[in-house]
């Protein structure tokens, strides 16, 4: 008779288990919104820098085609 104990067959496996917590990923999510809203306030206030840039080259040239012009002029360098 062939007797061959099973316990001794049994292997054993163990895993490691790497999932994230839930507080974790909510951390990262706020982080991540957090920055998407910095650097989109950050470029609305560039932007609004632009416009009033724009503005006041209007208001202190003759006309607004003064400022397109003196532009292309200093562009092309004539």
């Amino acid at each position: 008779m062939n007797t061959e104990n099973t316990a001794a067959k049994t292997i054993t496996r163990q895993g490691v288990n790497t999932k994230t917590t839930d507080s974790a990923k909510s951390g990262i999510d706020a982080v991540s919104k957090g920055s998407i809203i910095l650097m989109g306030a950050v470029s609305a206030i560039i932007g609004l820098w632009a416009v009033a840039c724009f503005v006041g080259a209007m208001m202190s040239s003759s006309s607004p085609t003064g400022v397109f012009g003196g532009w292309f002029s200093s562009i092309i360098g004539m």
